[in-house]
């Protein structure tokens, strides 16, 4: 099963980058409106500033490249440049997990790979437990993929790697 990246994440650059435009020119039109900006011009200037850099950031972050393969050889993941491979006969387990210092209520959506200290990947571990190495290679959130589907998937590659959801 391939997962692919969610639309959402590619229109988020383009949004704000259309709202820096807008609030770079936004004394302009107030003027023309006969308004202006009770604090002065420079709210319009800075709010654009900020629309800008996270418009590009945004933009920059789409672009690069992201794969998520889970197959009977193991978990492939692709992110930016580097290709890290996760073969079954060395991940510990695999798991769906909550965002640290979510709320009660968020659903769990990080798929996370976690392999033993002895084996040394391309890319750094996002989570680090005595033992464990944990790579979060998606967010199930922003995959086009049903969750359902992704788990369906670990159970029938990953076997005893991805145990029963505890309630």
């Amino acid at each position: 099963m391939d997962l692919h990246r969610n639309w959402k994440p590619y229109a988020r650059g383009p949004a704000l980058l259309a709202l820096a435009l807008v609030m770079a020119f936004s004394p302009q039109i107030l003027a023309a409106m006969g308004r202006e900006f009770v604090f002065g011009d420079w709210v319009g200037y800075l709010l654009a500033l900020f629309g800008l850099i996270g418009g590009i950031s945004a933009v920059r972050e789409s672009r690069r490249a992201f794969a998520v393969r889970v197959d009977e050889q193991g978990v492939t993941w692709v992110n930016g440049t580097a290709t890290v491979v996760f073969p079954w006969a060395e991940v510990s387990r695999v798991s769906v997990e909550k965002r640290p210092n979510s709320g009660k209520l968020n659903r769990p959506s990080l798929l996370t790979v976690w392999t033993t200290d002895t084996v040394e990947r391309a890319l750094p571990a996002t989570v680090q437990l005595t033992g464990l190495r944990g790579y979060q290679v998606a967010d199930l959130h922003t995959v086009k993929e049903p969750a359902d589907q992704v788990v369906a998937a670990l159970r029938q590659y990953g076997g005893d790697r991805y145990p029963a959801a505890v309630n």
